[in-house]
């Protein structure tokens, strides 16, 4: 494999263990080769946080000993490329996007697992890892800080090094050592951990699987999306929350807070009566609600603050609709009231001949009305209900953090993407990097 030459606008810096590798190997090295039972106690104030990765490789090398055949036998039995990942070069290589390694981890590890799948000419950042004749190791950290000196490979500053560089730098990683170099990357394409972090942090990253992902999720062009209603583009909880408790007040339940309804109000209205109610009360439930609710709902619901600007910015960019577990004829009354049913090719809700989320009828009726690949539609939720839904019909969801479903905990159910507001969206609908940006001329 050729070296890389430089020529592209657009840097990919992946992390390796973990990312690359599928299996982080740099714990079990230093463990598996160290007799002398001090390493405990290096490795444990690194775990409470007293030392960083530079600290510890410094302690624990000098109790390390291991020859080289020792070493490549370790790499080879316990490292384990990402299958996809030469295909990821090659299709870098085609879009004259760079690639490049930084790793907290060691250089000849990366070395040697590239040797065995024939990879080459990538540069490679990270500690350097030396096995003497004599079996003493020496691990050198050259890519550290030298103002903080806390990593062994500071891949915020190796980021920070290439900025005047490139138009754009997006990171690949899954770990605790990715997370400074995610707060000044592009995008961040991320991998277990680390897009938990991101999301609890307000650090625009995408999730994904590996690196049969990567090409798609830095370029899809997006055909179709669809909105959830209740609290993602209108804010209707005073008027449910007060139906419900008169509905629960005429038939002799406990009330409930707002709080309480709007994290169990994400299903639909026949489920959450099945719920809250003794089956013989459910059908007088569903028509003390809905009679009450006739009255309120439209002075009572109102846009989530910038939701209408933000289907004004989409300007009908895109195939839109809306998929809710509102009834139908509500969702479709208040979207004409609030002046965005015209932005939309399709309202549908519940009873409207679907399953309710999270079951994927709805959503698969969503794309073949608008005559859209499910892999190019994305939903745009605010609840983990929403996720599942959408990932029931193969479509990735974007979820809206608000007051009562944090970014964090949306992030635990695995959405593509997770916003901090609904402005977002038009910004995080476009692709990270255009497909013909950086094809060689």
């Amino acid at each position: 494999m050729k070296k890389w030459q430089g020529s592209g606008t657009t840097l990919v810096l992946c992390d390796f263990d973990g990312t690359v590798s599928v299996k982080d190997t740099v714990n079990r090295l230093l463990r598996s080769h160290i007799s002398d039972p001090q390493w405990r106690y290096h490795v444990k104030r690194y775990l409470r946080g007293d030392i960083g990765s530079k600290a510890v490789y410094e302690a624990l090398a000098p109790l390390m000993r291991m020859t080289r055949l020792d070493f490549e036998r370790f790499v080879l039995e316990h490292s384990e490329l990402d299958p996809y990942f030469p295909q990821f070069l090659e299709w870098s290589r085609n879009s004259n996007i760079d690639v490049k390694i930084v790793s907290d981890g060691f250089d000849e590890t990366i070395k040697t697992l590239f040797g065995k799948h024939g990879i080459s000419g990538l540069d490679i950042i990270s500690n350097s890892l030396v096995i003497e004749d004599s079996g003493k190791i020496e691990i050198r950290s050259e890519h550290c800080n030298p103002g903080c000196q806390v990593c062994g490979t500071c891949k915020l500053r190796a980021l920070r090094n290439f900025r005047r560089q490139y138009d754009k730098i997006v990171l690949i990683g899954d770990g605790e050592s990715d997370r400074h170099a995610a707060s000044e990357a592009d995008m961040v394409l991320a991998l277990g951990d680390l897009f938990l972090y991101c999301a609890a942090n307000g650090i625009p990253a995408i999730r994904i699987n590996g690196f049969h992902e990567v090409p798609l999720m830095l370029t899809r062009d997006i055909e179709a999306v669809a909105f959830d209603l209740d609290g993602t583009l209108i804010d209707s909880i005073d008027a449910i929350a007060e139906a419900f408790n008169y509905m629960f007040n005429e038939l002799g339940y406990p009330i409930m807070t707002v709080q309480e309804v709007l994290r169990k109000t994400s299903v639909s209205l026949i489920d959450f009566v099945k719920s809250h109610l003794r089956p013989e009360h459910s059908e007088l439930g569903i028509k003390v609600f809905r009679d009450y609710y006739d009255t309120i709902f439209l002075d009572k619901t109102s846009m989530i603050p910038g939701a209408l600007e933000t289907l004004i910015k989409l300007n009908g960019s895109l195939k839109q609709g809306i998929v809710s577990n509102k009834r139908g004829r509500y969702a479709r009354i208040l979207a004409n009231h609030l002046g965005f049913a015209h932005k939309m090719k399709t309202i549908l809700g519940a009873e409207d001949g679907f399953k309710a989320k999270p079951a994927a009828d709805m959503f698969l009726e969503f794309v073949r009305s608008v005559s859209a690949k499910a892999e190019n539609t994305i939903y745009v939720g605010d609840a983990p209900i929403d996720i599942q839904g959408a990932k029931a019909a193969g479509i990735d969801t974007y979820a809206v953090a608000g007051p009562f479903f944090s970014a964090e905990e949306l992030a635990l159910h695995q959405p593509r993407r997770v916003l901090n507001h609904i402005s977002e969206l038009p910004a995080a609908l476009a692709p990270v990097i255009s497909s013909k940006s950086d094809k060689k001329k």
